[in-house]
């Protein structure tokens, strides 16, 4: 599924691909946690991303969960903390992100991460905390 909306949208960068699906981001000051939230107004999907992670590398794990909640579970909200989150949804959504996350590597380096330290580094993931 990944490699699919990374092919028809020509990137793997979530920020361009939410621009391209004329997905709105609005970045709030939610404290600590959430990290990142989908909501729907009006059947329209719009991420809502913690003013916190906006200069970090989370960002991108962030949204590409956010995004991942779009795609394979249309119509459910759901929010991503920061820590590896429980439950099949958040399951799929953190799947999702990391797999992003590996072709983003891909795209703006040429060759794949020799570890999965190199994404977390990169791009952020479920397992790095706000300090």
């Amino acid at each position: 599924m990944v490699k699919s909306v990374v092919f028809n949208n020509g990137t793997a960068n979530p920020f361009l691909i939410t621009e391209k699906l004329d997905i709105e981001i609005c970045w709030e000051a939610f404290g600590p946690h959430p990290l990142g939230q989908t909501a729907y107004f009006d059947k329209c999907p719009i991420i809502l991303l913690n003013e916190s992670i906006r200069d970090s590398v989370q960002r991108n794990f962030t949204c590409g969960h956010e995004l991942g909640h779009i795609i394979c579970q249309p119509g459910i909200s759901g929010y991503q903390t920061g820590k590896l989150s429980h439950g099949t949804c958040e399951y799929e959504a953190n799947q999702f992100a990391t797999a992003l996350m590996g072709l983003l590597y891909v795209e703006e380096n040429g060759y794949g991460p020799e570890s999965y330290y190199d994404l977390v580094h990169s791009y952020g993931s479920p397992y790095n905390e706000i300090n």
